[in-house]
């Protein structure tokens, strides 16, 4: 099972992929997106592996993305969590 922890970093590596995207252009910013990228899709395969089901996955990450774009709270992202992996 996913722990909160595991699921803090993620939310890390989603805000940070983010936050590059909305940057101005950059030397390296394709690299940087390119390794972000990586580094996403090893947390996804890890969670994927870990949730007791796709819908659940899907809610998570979705959750995730939601709470690194401001749109909801961490305790929202908490909820869903608890709920999703009950």
């Amino acid at each position: 099972m996913i722990s909160v922890e595991e699921l803090r970093r993620y939310v890390d590596v989603v805000k940070k992929n983010i936050e590059t995207m909305k940057a101005p252009d950059y030397e390296g910013k394709e690299r940087d997106l390119e390794n972000q990228q990586e580094e996403l899709e090893q947390y996804e395969r890890y969670l994927k592996a870990e949730s007791i089901s796709p819908e659940g996955f899907d809610g998570i990450v979705d959750a995730a993305v939601g709470y690194a774009s401001k749109d909801i709270s961490f305790s929202e992202l908490e909820e869903v969590y608890n709920e999703l992996t009950k």
